[in-house]
């Protein structure tokens, strides 16, 4: 008897269960917003989903909309396809320029509100349209939500501690002594490219760091603890050479001095070890004389673009370096909370101190 009815349990909670039939399914993988000229609908909402064609080809379908919301946007999505939407599998959000120096945090409040939509999910900037990236058809790469979580992946991979993800952006937006940074994407050549880093004043977008700026600003984070330096350096005598650096991050810290009179001071001090990939000058690099003078060269290159991009941050009032953090840990409680933080921060005096040392000449010429 208890047998009987165990199966009849069983039978009734199968017949309950809601039936998800994959191929009836639009399993939304990527989404981008932007902004438009019309006034009665001002966001722009562009969702691509993976779709099996009648031939059984693997596919994709792109819907682009324009809303009040979006919520309202998803919901005329809704009523372009004869599939049920689920949210559950993006994997990328893209954001167009003008959409993010408006402001993100209502288009992030909203996703996260979504039970489906979890906050690993990734974020990223379009540096003109967010519907031109997720629109585009790349030969032979199929989903562009794959194309651009894979590159974010390897971004992720490269930055150590950075993860381009709506957990980190709000984690750095609701902590006062760091903001944001989210990694930008532009259309050239009928592919997606990486095209540097879009720097945050709390929520709204200020600035785009060029991908020749931004590897100082990760190298000045402690992210980047290994990579490539490759520059165009003056060795003298109106000389100039190209050389390549793989190097290891083996020192980094932030000090920060101040009085209760005194403009607070801060410096970054970090320390390089590389060995070189390539050199195109005339002298013999594994000459130790030749060494330091390239060390001294290098040393002196990073502490100038290093400290251009400080001045160029301090103007903006961004603080992706987290300057703040360190500030905050010297102050109390009441102190911290009565600052101008961002005044002090363009006020303070931050000095790059960097030390690179050539561990092997590798192999040249």
């Amino acid at each position: 008897m208890n047998k009987v009815f165990v199966i009849i349990m069983i039978l009734i909670q199968t017949g309950c269960a809601e039936q998800r039939i994959i191929d009836d399914l639009a399993l939304i993988n990527a989404v981008g917003y932007d902004v438009t000229d019309n006034e009665k609908n001002p966001l722009k909402l562009t969702g691509t989903f993976p779709i099996i064609t009648k031939d059984g080809k693997y596919d994709r379908k792109t819907i682009m909309v324009e809303g009040k919301s979006s919520k309202e946007a998803r919901e005329k999505v809704r009523l372009k396809t004869n599939l049920k939407l689920e949210s559950g599998q993006i994997r990328v959000t893209l954001y167009g320029q003008e959409l993010a120096k408006q402001g993100m945090l209502p288009y992030l409040q909203s996703l996260v509100r979504d039970p489906s939509i979890g906050t690993r999910a990734k974020l990223a900037l379009a540096e003109d349209k967010a519907s031109d990236v997720l629109m585009l058809q790349i030969k032979n790469e199929g989903q562009n939500a794959t194309y651009l979580e894979q590159f974010l992946t390897k971004l992720n991979r490269e930055n150590l501690r950075t993860n381009y993800n709506i957990y980190q952006f709000l984690r750095d937006y609701y902590d006062d002594g760091i903001d944001p940074i989210l990694p930008v994407f532009k259309v050239e050549k009928n592919n997606i490219v990486y095209n540097g880093i879009g720097l945050f004043h709390e929520d709204k977008l200020v600035e785009i760091l060029k991908p020749s700026e931004a590897r100082y600003l990760f190298l000045f984070r402690e992210e980047m603890k290994q990579g490539n330096f490759v520059e165009q350096i003056d060795v003298g005598e109106e000389e100039k050479a190209s050389i390549m650096l793989n190097y290891q991050l083996k020192q980094h810290h932030i000090n920060i001095q101040s009085t209760s009179t005194n403009t607070k001071k801060a410096s970054i001090n970090i320390e390089l070890i590389g060995d070189v990939l390539e050199y195109t000058g005339k002298e013999e690099i594994s000459d130790p004389k030749i060494q330091k003078k390239i060390e001294n060269i290098i040393t002196k290159k990073i502490n100038q673009e290093g400290k251009e991009l400080i001045v160029k941050l301090q103007k903006l009032q961004v603080d992706p370096l987290g300057i703040n953090r360190y500030v905050r840990n010297k102050m109390n409680y009441k102190d911290w909370k009565a600052l101008d933080k961002y005044q002090s921060y363009q006020d303070m005096d931050i000095k790059i101190e960097a030390n690179i040392i050539l561990n092997s000449a590798g192999k040249w010429k």
